[in-house]
């Protein structure tokens, strides 16, 4: 009895160890494009009883038969069952760079197994300058520009959908931002004919490589120094008749500002001419009044005395305007004397005094 208990106590152990639940298909590495969904598989034997989806060793999501228990609506869940296993399909939603981690699916009775999400970047492919042409047989430089990648890109070249060796070109990278990288390949080309020549810009979360195109066509060496002499002569044509019209404009400025300039010196002119004429009335106006006798610069209510003179301007003197006594008779004509050498005296504007002849 006792070794019959042993060996059904051994089998009962080993149906439990057949019948635990195990991994059979863990997940594996995932490369995506950034705001794109990322998915990870993970298959177990049933019967299951949890399943825990980890991401950088946090619990993102929990999956038990009754279904899904979701924390985040980041991540979510599909589930494909079969009679003998059961497949637990995690959904990332629109990721971001902050989602590179390491992903983890987890059990309970079986440890767990990982796998890595890498979210990229696709970024610009274009050509520093866009070549229409090139001179038959002469070594030629094109420069093919990526610009905003994560991770940098490998960057290759065709020729009529002809992979180029890799010696024909040269790549360079440097980090556009913290997480960005930009990349320039520069390939030295010589044709012989017209051609198609593509830039390949691509990363492994691209299902197929970013292209720029350039179709070139192919010259001889005469058409193109013809080419280059037909632009001599443009421009030696188009020059010197911009050079004539901005002169003519000049000229016509010129003459404008020198008409303006003359035209307010001669209101100017006219202006001291209608003043000084009105000037010139005025004090003919005033001497007709006056029948010329009246000396601007003097009161005409009296007349100086030959006898009594007190002061008068200029370098005259009392003693030129005192006029000795004589006869009576000879009075009358010493008066009209002296009234007519005041008449003749000039204006000033000084204070005088008047003198009355007796």
């Amino acid at each position: 009895m006792g070794t019959v208990g042993t060996i059904l106590k051994l089998f009962s152990i080993t149906l439990g160890v057949c019948l635990s639940t195990i991994i059979i298909e863990g997940p594996k590495n995932a490369f995506v494009l950034l705001n794109s969904d990322a998915t990870f598989n993970c298959t177990v034997s049933q019967p299951w009883h949890v399943i825990i989806w980890l991401m950088n060793s946090a619990p993102v999501l929990t999956i038990v038969p009754k279904g899904p228990i979701v924390t985040d609506p980041q991540f979510g869940q599909r589930n494909y069952t079969t009679q003998d296993r059961f497949t637990s399909e995690l959904v990332i939603t629109a990721v971001t760079l902050k989602n590179n981690a390491t992903v983890q699916c987890n059990l309970q009775t079986d440890g767990h197994q990982q796998a890595r999400l890498f979210v990229q970047v696709a970024g610009m492919v274009f050509f520093e300058s866009k070549i229409s042409s090139v001179v038959i047989n002469q070594s030629t430089d094109i420069v093919c520009k990526a610009e905003s990648w994560s991770p940098a890109p490998t960057i290759s070249w065709t020729i009529n959908q002809t992979a180029v060796n890799a010696k024909m070109y040269t790549n360079t990278f440097h980090p556009a931002s913290e997480h960005l990288y930009n990349a320039d390949s520069t390939l030295n080309l010589t044709l012989s004919a017209n051609a198609e020549v593509q830039c390949l810009a691509t990363i492994k979360a691209l299902p197929q490589p970013r292209t720029a195109e350039l179709f070139i066509t192919v010259k001889p060496l005469f058409d193109f120094a013809a080419n280059q002499d037909e632009t001599w002569l443009i421009v030696a044509i188009v020059v010197p008749i911009i050079g004539v019209i901005l002169l003519i404009i000049l000229i016509i400025i010129i003459v404008f500002c020198i008409k303006r300039s003359k035209h307010t010196e001669s209101s100017y002119q006219n202006e001291l001419r209608k003043i000084s004429r009105k000037k010139s009335l005025e004090a003919t106006g005033n001497g007709l009044n006056n029948s010329g006798l009246e000396n601007f610069g003097m009161s005409t209510e009296s007349m100086p005395s030959s006898r009594q003179v007190d002061s008068w301007p200029g370098s005259m003197s009392n003693d030129a305007l005192e006029t000795p006594e004589g006869p009576t008779s000879n009075r009358g004509t010493q008066k009209a004397a002296i009234n007519q050498y005041i008449a003749n005296i000039p204006t000033y504007p000084r204070k005088t005094r008047h003198v009355t002849a007796v």
